[in-house]
């Protein structure tokens, strides 16, 4: 038994980890000369100078082909972190949202974080179901506000009196982390997190994007979010409609 919020997250991460996959393949093909012609001034075959304004100047050379393949890896892994950071908080707020719906503790659910709505747009929701999304995604914002990765995840697990794992959550937390240093400092990882975090591979003061670690934030994200979804089920969170086999 899994949420319908879990199962969107895992089929998110299905083509996440397709594109993964295939700049690999891409990368390997570029690397291997499969996408050389040596009788061609241009670095790749298939380019259209009048279309491919931007590529068309790279030399027909292996030098510049590996820059090319290696900046498009990073883009991709890149893209991949903040992705996956995004559909965790997405779970999050689903997850959130539905106990909303199914009767939750109010009190519990909104905890210490005061939530004002003016009755004009509370009265304007409509349903039931827009009311429990105009609350939760108030709580959620001011969870969010708080801007600790750290804190929205435990602080979800206490107000859904969900239990998790703290070493599940200190195991992805610095992965998820890392989303913030390539959005604000280009990838730069101040001194402090480096000391905390020596698994976190760095490389001239930034994270090094590779498939190791991709594959290590993978692996210990959906562990999190595993139990935070065998959690929710274990407790009857949510209504049946709501859950899947």
């Amino acid at each position: 038994m899994r949420t319908e919020a879990y199962h969107s997250f895992e089929s998110k991460l299905f083509y996440f980890d397709d594109d993964i996959d295939l700049i690999e393949v891409i990368r390997i093909g570029i690397l291997n000369g499969d996408l050389t012609d040596n009788a061609s001034q241009f670095v790749l075959k298939n380019i259209d100078p009048e279309k491919h304004l931007h590529i068309k100047r790279r030399k027909n050379s292996d030098g510049s082909r590996e820059l090319l393949a290696n900046h498009l890896r990073q883009t991709v892994y890149a893209s991949y972190v903040k992705d996956i950071y995004e559909e965790v908080t997405q779970y999050l707020k689903t997850i959130l949202e539905k106990a909303a719906e199914n009767g939750f503790d109010s009190g519990r659910l909104i905890g210490e974080h005061s939530t004002k709505l003016d009755a004009k747009v509370v009265l304007s929701a409509g349903t039931w179901q827009d009311v429990t999304r105009l609350i939760t995604d108030s709580v959620f914002q001011s969870l969010e506000a708080e801007k600790s990765t750290l804190k929205l995840l435990e602080k979800i697990s206490t107000k859904l009196a969900l239990g998790v794992d703290e070493n599940l959550i200190k195991a992805a937390l610095p992965y998820l982390e890392v989303r913030h240093f390539l959005v604000h400092v280009d990838g730069k990882i101040p001194t402090q997190f480096k000391k905390d975090n020596p698994q976190i591979p760095i490389k001239a003061g930034h994270i090094k994007l590779d498939y190791k670690f991709v594959s290590e934030l993978r692996d210990a994200v959906k562990k999190l979010v595993k139990e935070f979804d065998e959690k929710v089920i274990e407790v009857n969170l949510l209504k049946p409609e709501d859950t899947r086999n």
